[in-house]
Formats: structure tokens, C-alpha cells, sequence
């Protein structure tokens, strides 16, 4: 079946094996369903807006917080938090230097 409906050719030629995804990879709605399967399950046919998903969940792997990992979450948090910082930012150009000082 997937030969026949799969449009984009490299997972076509895969038999529609996405391999292992992370849950933050997936939309929320499958991600929601994928992670409350109890593998080997076959998930009902889902609906979005790019068209119908067929899902085997085979297994899930549960990760592991090592030293590695750690960093990777601790990077990934300081550089959501520091693009928030920098939208905040004002930016003041042509200042002039008298108008700053209250006295």
C-alpha cells in the first residue's frame, strides 16, 4: 500500500520506516498517540492536514539521562531562554546624552 500513496520517494522506497522519531519531531496530536501505544501496536488511520498517517509503533525507548544528554537539554533550554532575552531588547539609536541625565 505504501508504494502506492506515498508521495515523497525516499520513504516510499523505505516502505514508509520513519526508523526512530523523537517526540518532539512529531505533531502534538501524533506524538500524543504514538507515546500511549503499547508496542507492537497498529494505530488507527489519523487525519491531518497533510493527509492520512498509517503507524506502527513498533517499540519505544525510553532515554536515559547521561552526561551527554544533560548537555544537549541544558544547551537547547539557555538557547530558547536567550532568543526570548534578545526580543526583548530595546535598541536606542541617534541617543542624545543630555536628555538621559536627571538630575
Amino acid at each position: 500500500m505504501e508504494h502506492e500513496y506515498i508521495q515523497d520517494s525516499e520513504l516510499r522506497r523505505s516502505g514508509g520506516y520513519w526508523g526512530i522519531v523523537k517526540r518532539q519531531d512529531l505533531k502534538p496530536e501524533i506524538s500524543a498517540a504514538v507515546f500511549a501505544a503499547e508496542p507492537p501496536q497498529l494505530l488507527k488511520p489519523m487525519v491531518i492536514s497533510q493527509g492520512v498517517h498509517l503507524i506502527l509503533v513498533e517499540e519505544i525507548v525510553k532515554s536515559e539521562l547521561n552526561q551527554k544528554l544533560r548537555a544537549q537539554i541544558v544547551s537547547d533550554l539557555f538557547s530558547e531562554w536567550l532568543k526570548g532575552q534578545i526580543g526583548e531588547v530595546e535598541v536606542f539609536n541617534n541617543l542624545d546624552y543630555n536628555n538621559m541625565l536627571e538630575f
